[in-house]
């Protein structure tokens, strides 16, 4: 079931909050349509004017376009249109924010305002007749949801005193009112009620007991790579004498509609109880869930898209997860001494029901699928101690507009100067070094050393402070994470399942566009966006900070080509969202553009 909107209120003053809210959804989907478009296909092929002078513009744009203001305009050859748009940030890597509506002129016609549906409608269209395909209306469907979602939010939001969470971290996971900025349906959530979404959502700080089922300890399949087993860490949630298992409260249907677990509770071996215990907190993935009880985190399955994927847990995902734990936990103690800033947070547990011993051989398939209604993998929180210390927040929440449309970031940088009496491009400057050096070498150190590729893009990446400038870095999420076969030969991953072992190895280039894009693109790129705020000195600045901590991380460690390249300007490599969803593909096939590098700007 897709998600309902409630009807507006028809009060006059609601009804007028209500339009706001519904204009601000729509202003952030249409910054993200065109942007997907402008990175994925307009600049490719010429067919971008960031800094637009010609005299043919909507009449409304030639009342007040002040020195700070440039007009983009895009140009559809094959559809014989063209889009124009205010902006007052152009960044070196052609990332935009818009100031207004964009206006869309047709071969022998005026130009007509367009609103963010009318522009998705446009877009898909145009890329249809381009690629010679059918219309995506599964798409397009995606971007009306996530407009409305969006939307229901920010309402939500205006209507909330405040956060009773404690933890700085936790606050920021919940925060993520906009989403990813470089994905065509940030907010879409296909497969859950309207009750529900509001019941569940980190957006409007959401809290909620998890839901469990009673079931023999024989059940329960499990692994792990240190002494605490799932088992150990389920009991510490929720301490019971009877053996329960929990699951996250969009995933009890789910589950009760498999015919497998009918035959099992029909035969005793299951028994659904409900919720229970103490309320759990949703991070910013949806699924994965801060257990406070436990200072720890559960990654459920849920049968919902959010945003690309459903977002179940296979099990050979699971147990790559939890092997590269062991991997990684081979070398923590050497990453430490030589990158004290940089740590991953562990994943060493994994577990799921598995009921083959009741299925017969015409349901084999529903036993793989209980698994997955069922999967768990288990996180290691922060210590509170780390957490005092370093009051951590994830790097999404910082580098993000507010509703007002102002970088979070920009702020926190502009009351630090205050503070400590400096001038904001030189704390700018400092703090962008500091983060630096607090995450790269550690993800350069992993991939280019040992192998490892993370996935540290912005919503796995935790920043911790001292004295307001970042001192720690801690990546997460292992299940994304890949190995380099010649580094990791087949024999040293004996203990993983074939179809696990094929799932973690890349090849170098598959590793380097990964690190290249979640690093430098998602990460770095954005990060420099929200501190510059459109200051052109402060962008071009921070790009050299750049260049000089990577120059200076292969001194000490070792120059590889990938990173010889990029400080001579070669482009880099940023992976497709809206062609991903434009092609119905998964994650794992995504295609990738390349990016002029502004260090080649920068250079002439």
């Amino acid at each position: 079931m897709s998600t309902q909107l409630l009807n507006y209120n028809t009060s006059t003053s609601e009804k007028y909050r209500n339009e706001v809210y519904l204009h601000l959804a729509e202003n952030n989907a249409l910054t993200c349509l065109l942007n997907c478009y402008i990175r994925e296909y307009g600049l490719a092929k010429g067919q971008v004017e960031l800094n637009d002078n010609k005299v043919d513009v909507p009449a409304t744009f030639n009342q007040k376009i002040s020195s700070d203001c440039k007009v983009v305009r895009i140009t559809f050859p094959e559809s014989a249109c063209c889009i124009a748009i205010k902006a007052d940030h152009v960044s070196l890597l052609a990332r935009v924010r818009f100031i207004s509506q964009p206006y869309l002129k047709r071969e022998g016609a005026g130009w007509q305002v367009i609103d963010a549906i009318d522009l998705a409608q446009f877009l898909l269209s145009h890329l249809a007749l381009v690629l010679d395909s059918e219309v995506n209306t599964e798409l397009l469907e995606q971007i009306k949801n996530s407009i409305n979602i969006t939307r229901l939010f920010i309402q939500q939001n205006a209507t909330k005193i405040g956060l009773d969470v404690n933890s700085s971290l936790i606050s920021s996971e919940q925060s993520l009112l906009w989403g990813h900025a470089m994905h065509p349906a940030p907010k879409s959530r296909d497969g859950v009620s309207f009750d529900q979404l509001l019941a569940c959502s980190p957006e409007v700080q959401a809290k909620f007991p998890l839901h469990w089922f009673e079931v023999p300890p024989e059940l329960i399949k499990q692994m792990h790579c240190t002494e605490l087993t799932a088992l150990d860490v389920i009991n510490q949630a929720y301490p019971n004498k009877a053996c329960l298992y929990p699951c996250h409260p969009w995933e009890v249907n789910t589950i009760l509609q498999q015919p497998l677990v009918k035959k099992a509770i029909d035969l005793g071996h299951i028994r659904y109880i409900g919720p229970l215990g103490e309320k759990v907190y949703p991070t910013s993935s949806v699924r994965t869930l801060y257990i406070p009880k436990t200072n720890s985190f559960m990654k459920f399955s849920i049968h919902v898209r959010l945003t690309n994927c459903v977002r179940k847990n296979a099990w050979y995902e699971l147990e790559s997860a939890v092997a590269l734990t062991r991997l990684i936990n081979l070398h923590a103690k050497g990453v430490r001494a030589s990158h004290p800033k940089f740590s991953v947070m562990a994943e060493p547990a994994a577990s799921s029901i598995d009921l083959s011993s009741i299925a017969s051989e015409n349901e084999q398939k529903n036993v793989r699928d209980v698994i997955e209604c069922f999967g768990i993998l288990y996180r290691d929180g922060l210590s509170v101690e780390l957490q005092q210390k370093y009051q951590p927040q994830m790097a999404g929440a910082l580098f993000a507009w507010d509703e007002k449309g102002e970088s979070l970031c920009a702020q926190y940088l502009q009351k630090h100067a205050e503070t400590v009496g400096i001038n904001y491009t030189d704390i700018a400057e400092q703090w962008f070094d500091a983060y630096l050096q607090a995450l790269l070498p550690g993800v350069f150190h992993y991939f280019f050393n040992l192998g490892i590729a993370f996935e540290p893009h912005l919503q796995n990446t935790m920043i911790g402070f001292e004295n307001g400038l970042p001192a720690k870095v801690w990546i997460r999420d292992l299940e994304g994470t890949k190995l380099m076969q010649d580094k990791w030969p087949e024999d040293k991953l004996s203990e993983l399942s074939s179809k696990a072992r094929t799932s973690v190895y890349y090849t170098r280039e598959q590793g380097w566009n990964r690190i290249a894009y979640c690093t430098l693109i998602n990460n770095i790129s954005e990060a420099i966006f929200h501190i510059a705020a459109g200051n052109l000195l402060i962008e071009t600045n921070c790009w050299l900070i750049l260049a000089s901590t990577i120059q200076r991380w292969q001194q000490e460690e070792g120059e590889q080509p990938e990173l010889v390249a990029f400080l001579a300007g070669q482009p880099i490599p940023s992976k497709n969202n809206l062609t991903t969803r434009l092609l119905k593909q998964s994650d794992s096939h995504s295609s990738y553009s390349l990016l002029n590098n502004p260090l080649a700007q920068i250079m002439e």
